[in-house]
């Protein structure tokens, strides 16, 4: 690709499963998020809308319409926490969980991880980071009942041993020079706003019961902030994030088996000088295996840069099903990349209605054209109101019902309002 790289912000992640509900009931009362919106727009695909970031109306979907036996291709919904301490909480917290299994931990130098598959075996992992960056791929063992004294001087002192080991912020300094200088560094804030706590009666933005107020046992200090898939061909599809849509190959390399996931090629690809990866990539998926994942959903910073988009997926011939809708809250592209895995390019609008609502997306007018169509369409439906209410009231909700993620962690995505 010679042209620059488009300005892409990944914001949310869906995957099919075998039972929505389920799944629901796993990550609203086991992970902490709340469930913005769904609806079933066909038969038998159920969807639910979950957010634990109220400027993200969903960080994560679930799709009903997975065929039981199938195995799922995302290799990693990855979170990150605070620390070792809650990390061996959370740990505690899945393995009383039923329907949680292969539960397994590993020291990756640049962090310590701990993976566990959920109730429809699409695998978690969920990570301290220690300060240190090796390069991807390292596998050591992780034992939590440690003192944290005695597993970070472990962890540094092997670190430190590595080829390519750095301090965490030199390393920063250099990915962020090389995303700069190649183009492909896009700025990651969005505006925070301030909360609006409902009054009592008040109806609540979420379609789940959130509570007023939080558990007594906390939900986990965690924030989203990766996702993985299982491909079948590592070296196109790296070529195909990397020159297609601008990603950094920060990693490329075997790791060894963790729990039930046996050693494989990976590659680990990121557009943030804070995060080593946001997308991980993993070989091993069957020819015959369907895509699992729902959608990888970015987003851009204008109606332009959306159009941008559509002259590169009509023009690029690993990119199929090309679709283009709005929602009302969003203006979207979708198309599927080499592996049948759907994408989603999205230019958030300034409005709310409740999803999931699509309507015919069409490129021959002009952006005000686009715009009033759009804003008149959204205003007719029930539910309106102005996006910025919706995320100040999510907001509001989140905090009051202990739901909310634990923003230090992502304190870069925020920018104030």
């Amino acid at each position: 690709m010679t042209a620059p790289a488009p300005k892409l912000v990944f914001s949310h992640f869906g995957i099919y499963c075998q039972d929505a509900e389920l799944l629901t009931d796993f990550y609203t009362n086991v992970l902490g998020f709340a469930v913005s919106d769904q609806g079933e727009p066909r038969p038998g695909m159920k969807m639910r809308f979950m957010t634990r970031r109220p400027f993200e109306h969903h960080q994560l979907v679930v799709a009903g319409g997975r065929e039981a036996g199938i195995p799922s291709t995302v290799n990693q919904i990855g979170f990150l926490t605070t620390g070792l301490a809650e990390l061996r909480r959370i740990k505690a917290l899945v393995e009383a969980e039923d329907g949680v299994s292969d539960i397994a931990m590993a020291d990756h130098g640049s962090a310590w991880t701990l993976y566990f598959l959920d109730p429809n075996g699409n695998r978690i992992s969920v990570s301290a980071e220690t300060g240190w960056f090796v390069p991807p791929g390292i596998n050591w063992p992780l034992d939590l009942d440690g003192t944290d004294a005695d597993i970070t001087a472990a962890t540094e002192a092997r670190c430190r041993a590595e080829n390519g080991f750095l301090p965490r912020n030199q390393w920063r300094s250099r990915i962020e020079t090389e995303l700069s200088t190649s183009g492909a560094i896009a700025s990651q804030a969005t505006p925070k706003v301030d909360p609006i706590y409902p009054s009592d009666g008040e109806a609540s933005v979420f379609r789940s019961e959130v509570g007023g107020a939080p558990p007594a046992s906390p939900f986990p200090e965690i924030a989203m902030h990766q996702v993985g898939m299982d491909v079948t061909d590592l070296d196109a599809m790296v070529k195909f994030y990397t020159d297609g849509l601008g990603y950094a190959v920060t990693g490329r390399g075997r790791m060894d088996a963790i729990g039930a996931t046996p050693a494989s090629d990976y590659a680990w690809l990121t557009r943030d000088p804070e995060q080593i990866a946001q997308i991980v990539l993993r070989a091993g998926r069957g020819d015959d295996v369907p895509s699992s994942v729902n959608q990888i959903t970015f987003r851009v910073e204008s109606l332009a840069d959306l159009r941008l988009f559509k002259d590169f997926a009509l023009a690029d011939e690993r990119v199929s099903d090309f679709r283009a809708v709005h929602h009302g809250n969003s203006f979207s592209l979708y198309c599927d990349d080499p592996e049948g895995n759907t994408l989603e390019i999205s230019y958030e609008s300034e409005w709310y209605i409740p999803a999931p609502l699509a309507w015919p997306l069409v490129f021959d007018m002009s952006d005000a054209q686009l715009m009033a169509s759009v804003e008149k369409t959204c205003r007719e439906n029930g539910g309106f109101m102005m996006r910025e209410e919706w995320k100040s009231r999510a907001r509001g909700e989140l905090i009051r019902s202990g739901r909310l993620e634990a923003e230090a962690l992502v304190s870069h995505l925020y920018a104030e309002a």
